[in-house]
């Protein structure tokens, strides 16, 4: 699915058909399309810590569910953006710098 190169029509009015909603488990897929759409890397290379995966997201869900969150175009049922959060605790005043797949133990 080739996210980025379709174009969104203008709409005039004020109403939207993107809404944002808690992740689901049957959109993963489409969530890790929208992944790469966005971080511009392709399906050959998501065995970079960094590129998320179907399996990733469902793994998020699994682990976090209410901090996995989607934008929908309800009017295609087609992820348009999607976010990944976690909760950790760690000291501000100490020296942390680790990347997301160190921290999540490659996603």
């Amino acid at each position: 699915m080739d996210t980025h190169s379709t174009p969104i029509p203008h709409r005039p009015s004020r109403e939207t058909q993107i809404r944002v909603l808690p992740a689901r488990m049957g959109y993963a897929d489409q969530m890790e399309s929208c992944h790469q759409a966005a971080y511009g890397y392709s399906a050959a290379e998501v065995d970079e810590p960094e590129c998320l995966t179907a399996e990733h997201f469902r793994q998020h869900l699994q682990v976090f569910p209410e901090g996995q969150f989607m934008a929908l175009d309800t009017a295609t049922d087609r992820v348009v953006g999607t976010t990944s959060n976690m909760r950790l605790n760690f000291n501000l005043h100490q020296q942390n710098p680790r990347s997301w797949a160190e921290i999540t133990s490659d996603g």
